[in-house]
């Protein structure tokens, strides 16, 4: 028998501790290797082909694998250590058998060689199958005329190879000499050593509480001030859940131990006596996954929520596709509007909606123009019926106005969507149109157009009795055709957009703005750092739940001995796996929870830095990762529940 063959036997009959460990190796691989042959895409590397975009998106992909290396390092160091430790009394069957400590670290090597030979190749062509799907979605996002080919980098694949068989062999060499020199009495023992009663300190525990609750006031009320209080959130944050799980955790279950009516209720007193020693053993490794599972979450939702703030806000301020503007009835354009429509129809796109509406010039003479951020003095005015028409092209709430009511929509550069500058400081608002005064009464302030941002100019919408009588008294100089245009798939519509551009010079009588060619880079840049975002996520989570994951089944000898003593003193298996599910779905969902709350005041806190509601997106991606963590749950419950049941037969 070789140690080859011994390593092959022991992978295949502990499988069950080794399978995420494998699969988490995997799936880094496989993104790793698809960034890569994305990067080595002779394409990718084309400006012409990709843009702008796709240059930012090449730099984009090499940083994340920086990320991806960095991460897996720190992943296979502790992954590799935990099943070493795990393994003490194995070790001291092979020296009792004659087997050295440099052959049991020739053994462990070769061990872990297999391992990753089976991950980094599963990796390899996964990421080959995988890589012409993210190739797909990428020329999806950035709009691109021709696909990206699909083509296998020979170079990536050897980058790939080499990167992870050196990083993980390597970690392998450097963690296999922690292997203990004590006789092999001692590494029979292993961890069924008797372990003392865990201790706490309750000055600790609470100050655990004191410092996270401290992080989270800081945070809630450092609003723009927070690029500055962030460290010292960190170090508050950080410092308060090591030792929240390394005192916190303790001192609450020795409490509830105490509490006769809930420790001698059903199986509590297995549960609670087990737990106790557990989360002890497991403070750090709880920390790691709560952190990191904080990052995870807060990162996620940032992105996602910045992603669609940013297009919020695009369509609150440009809600037609395009738009000119011409001022005075007599204004006497070049370029024909059927023309735009077989412009628009020539790229093979189709109108949504058009729309023709006759606005009044006004100004607000109460307030001053110099406020270049936010236009309280220039004002558009709109009829309620033209206005009604486009709010349920667009699915806002239609209004009914009475005379002497105003409706007013806002634009702000530097504000947020939801922010008010009329109606919070008064109750009636006075235009002047050719120096006639009109008083009118506030009924709402909506921040956002129904009509495309011009000059940040403000729109009142009136009743049409009111528009009409001033549409009357007004000066033909005062009055504005509105032209608004909107394209199906608008976001594939810049080539058209384009050409419609060339036609409307810039000049004093006529106006032409879009939001297509100025916003689209934007939009396309963001969606690519939510896609690509995604995978690094997907990484962090699968790896921290399989750190949970190596942690449970890491103990497993030690619990089949203690399960067994209670089967013998008459503990039926059913109540065995329900002390099981607890102490799995306190493992799981401690972290979760604690990364939930640290997440829960960073959202808030970058919801003030950005003036704007982020709940929705936050409660959305919150929802994503707990249904992730619950069947990441069940899985490891399953699988040690079969262990269970081959103890017990």
């Amino acid at each position: 028998m070789t140690l080859l063959s011994i390593a092959y036997k022991n992978i295949k009959g502990n499988l069950n501790k080794y399978v995420m460990y494998c699969l988490s190796n995997t799936l880094v691989v496989m993104v790793f290797f698809i960034f890569a042959n994305f990067i080595n895409n002779p394409q990718v590397k084309s400006v012409d082909i990709m843009g702008s975009v796709g240059v930012m998106a090449s730099k984009i992909v090499i940083l994340c694998e920086v990320i991806i290396i960095i991460f897996s390092m720190v992943f296979a160091t502790y992954s590799i250590t935990n099943f070493l430790k795990s393994r003490e009394k194995e070790f001291g069957l092979l020296s009792m058998f004659g087997l050295t400590k440099g052959q049991i670290r020739s053994y462990v090597i070769l061990e872990n060689l297999i391992i990753s030979a089976v991950s980094v190749s599963a990796g390899v062509l996964l990421g080959i199958v995988f890589s012409k799907l993210f190739f797909m979605a990428v020329t999806v996002i950035l709009a691109l005329d021709a696909e990206i080919s699909f083509v296998v980098s020979n170079a990536a694949i050897t980058i790939t190879l080499l990167t992870f068989i050196i990083l993980f062999q390597g970690i392998s060499f450097i963690v296999s000499y922690k292997i203990k020199n004590n006789n092999i009495v001692e590494l029979l023992k292993g961890d069924r050593t008797p372990k003392s009663v865990p201790k706490f300190s309750k000055a600790k525990a609470m100050l655990s509480i004191i410092l996270i609750v401290l992080g989270y006031i800081i945070a809630l009320y450092s609003g723009v001030a927070i690029v500055f209080t962030m460290f010292p959130i960190l170090i508050l944050v950080v410092s308060g859940t090591y030792i929240l799980y390394s005192q916190f955790s303790v001192f609450f279950t020795y409490k509830l131990q105490r509490n006769k009516r809930i420790y001698y209720k059903g199986i509590n007193i297995i549960t609670l006596s087990q737990i106790i020693y557990k989360l002890e053993d497991s403070a750090k490794v709880l920390f790691i996954a709560s952190i990191l599972s904080a990052v995870t979450l807060t990162a996620s939702v940032s992105v996602y929520s910045v992603q669609k703030t940013i297009l919020g806000n695009i369509d609150q301020s440009f809600p037609q596709d395009l738009n000119i503007i011409e001022r005075g009835l007599d204004s006497e354009n070049t370029v024909s509007h059927e023309k735009i429509e077989e412009t628009i129809k020539s790229y093979g796109h189709e109108l949504q909606h058009k729309n023709k509406i006759i606005l009044i010039e006004a100004t607000n003479e109460e307030s001053d123009i110099s406020n270049k951020t936010n236009n309280k003095r220039d004002f558009y005015i709109m009829s309620n019926s033209d206005y009604n028409v486009m709010a349920s092209q667009f699915g806002r709430k239609q209004v009914q106005l009475q005379d002497g009511e105003v409706l007013i929509h806002t634009y702000n550069i530097m504000g947020s969507m939801g922010s008010k500058y009329f109606i919070d400081d008064k109750e009636y608002i006075t235009l002047t149109i050719n120096n006639e005064n009109l008083k009118l009464k506030i009924k709402d302030e909506i921040s956002g157009g129904i009509i495309n941002d011009d000059k940040n100019t403000n729109t009142a919408v009136v009743s049409d009795d009111v528009f009409n009588k001033v549409f009357k008294n007004s000066s033909d100089e005062k009055k504005i055709v509105y032209y608004g245009y909107n394209i199906k798939d608008w976001k594939n519509a810049s080539d058209a957009v384009e050409q419609i551009k060339i036609m409307f010079p810039s000049n004093d009588k006529n106006s032409f703005s879009e939001r297509v060619v100025k916003y689209l880079p934007i939009i396309r840049s963001m969606s690519l750092v939510l896609f690509i975002g995604t995978f690094i996520s997907i990484i962090f989570f699968v790896s921290t739940s399989s750190i949970l994951y190596f942690k449970i089944f890491s103990e497993i000898q030690k619990d089949r001995h203690e399960f067994i003593a209670l089967k013998k003193i008459g503990v039926s298996n059913d109540e065995i796996k329900r002390v099981v599910s607890t102490q799995c779905s306190i493992m799981f969902l401690l972290p979760f929870v604690v990364s939930l709350s640290h997440s829960i005041f960073a959202i808030k806190s970058l919801s003030n830095l950005l003036g704007d509601n982020l709940s929705g997106y936050f409660i959305v991606i919150s929802l994503i990762y707990l249904v992730l963590q619950l069947l990441y749950l069940v899985f490891a419950r399953n699988m040690y529940n079969k262990q269970i049941n081959t103890w017990m037969k």
